[in-house]
């Protein structure tokens, strides 16, 4: 801001100018706006994140529901009762992306985004894979990761019940089970399916907590 100029007596001026506590205040004005801007676009960016899982939880959904429309039966919770190699670690999720990149039928079935196809345990189907008819090159069983890099939890409804191990990169392996209402104690999506992404903070909690669902509005 630029100096200003007082006047005095016998038409004269003297310029003023801010004093160190005056431009100390200004600072810390400034710093207080900044960091509530900050702030405010962070929350609102961790928002859009968390609304941009929802949706693909529900893309997810939907196709798995086209998928039993042309097989009869929604994806198995494992690679194995597809024929292939399992090692029993990600399993639900691989047999999920394994049959729904198929090309039978009217498959594939969804687009995966690319950067988040990874292979976390290192396991490859064998040579049945081409059985499948897959949109890959490769025999890699990839699992799917959520935004915060964790794979998909999903579990066919005649699995609910049994546990199953899940591991994201560099990560220690956790367990998952289907998830059942407070409401009613019964699983969500009790003759479908469940799949969800263990949210913001990486911590699975069986579709609780900040995990989102596929059975959550």
């Amino acid at each position: 801001m630029p100096p200003f100029r007082i006047p005095l007596a016998g038409g004269r001026a003297r310029i003023g100018a801010f004093t160190l506590i005056e431009l100390l205040v200004v600072i810390a004005i400034i710093s207080v706006l900044v960091g509530m801007t900050a702030g405010s676009l962070l929350h609102f960016r961790r928002r859009a994140v968390q609304s941009s899982c929802r949706e693909e939880v529900r893309r997810l959904a939907v196709a798995l529901e086209s998928y039993r429309t042309d097989f009869g039966d929604f994806p198995p919770s494992t690679t194995k009762e597809l024929g292939l190699s399992d090692n029993d670690i990600n399993a639900g999720n691989e047999s999920l992306v394994a049959s729904l990149a198929t090309k039978k039928k009217h498959g594939p079935y969804f687009e995966f985004t690319e950067e988040r196809l990874e292979n976390a345990d290192a396991d490859r189907g064998g040579p049945k894979v081409q059985g499948l008819s897959w949109i890959f090159g490769d025999d890699a069983l990839r699992e799917y990761i959520d935004p915060w890099g964790t794979p998909y939890v999903y579990f066919h409804n005649r699995d609910y019940g049994k546990k199953a191990k899940y591991r994201a990169i560099g990560e220690e392996p956790f367990e998952g089970v289907a998830g059942k209402s407070d409401r009613t104690a019964a699983y969500h999506g009790l003759t479908t399916f469940q799949i969800w992404s263990c949210g913001p903070n990486r911590i699975n909690e069986n579709g609780a907590g900040d995990d989102i669902g596929s059975w959550q509005e």
